[in-house]
């Protein structure tokens, strides 16, 4: 998801928190082990890498948005992957990325620097995050060898891997691309799908606005 504005609680987690998140994942995965053991079949496993799938899938849609902005020519001011507190600081693309405590969903804080072409490039920014998934998709039915082949059940690992992360891809990218409205402490504000449909309405205004704004954050 990619959003121009959010405000998530800042405040860093606490060690235990941090050992109750790892616990109570590893107690999470038990679980689901245990579930695939009992008559065990390979085919099982889907369900579980779809999980684990969803975790890389996450930062590899919000670093599309990201690296889109920046081929654009626009200001990447800071990327979240997950929601809650913050569970560790690093940096991509030469801005501070922060990765919180639940890996459900994220987004880039961005701004343009100029109004030309300023709705298209913000529909791009905010299609290249589900648009990256769905070329991830795409790739791995075409190596599969197409559709009949990609939904064939099989016993072979890889294959199971590979149709696990095509399918979080796939889910991935039609939840953000269906228009709607995410709530959040702050309000409601658009996922990608809604905000493509937003820029076609957007004005000069609207943009020359948020330049400024955004001029004004950064000398603050």
């Amino acid at each position: 998801m990619q959003l121009d504005q959010r405000d998530y609680d800042k405040e860093p987690t606490s060690k235990p928190e941090k050992i109750f998140l790892v616990v109570m994942g590893l107690a999470f995965f038990g679980m689901m082990v245990m579930e695939i053991l009992t008559n065990y079949e390979p085919k099982k496993l889907g369900a579980i890498l779809f999980v684990v799938f969803w975790i890389p899938l996450l930062f590899i849609h919000e670093f599309g948005h990201a690296m889109m902005a920046k081929v654009l020519g626009w200001r990447v001011s800071r990327i979240v992957i997950g929601v809650g507190k913050i569970f560790t600081h690093t940096r991509f693309l030469n801005a501070p990325m922060e990765i919180r405590m639940i890996p459900l969903e994220g987004f880039v804080q961005i701004a343009p620097k100029t109004i030309q072409f300023a709705r298209l490039k913000h529909a791009l920014i905010y299609f290249a995050g589900p648009g990256i998934e769905l070329l991830l998709f795409f790739l791995v039915v075409a190596y599969l060898g197409g559709f009949e082949q990609f939904f064939t059940i099989s016993n072979d690992y890889f294959r199971i891997a590979l149709q696990s992360f095509a399918f979080a891809a796939l889910v991935g990218a039609v939840l953000n691309l269906v228009p709607m409205g995410i709530l959040t402490r702050d309000g409601s504000t658009p996922n990608d799908g809604m905000g493509i449909l937003l820029c076609l309405f957007a004005t000069d205004m609207d943009y020359e606005t948020w330049i400024k704004e955004s001029k004004e954050d950064e000398a603050f």
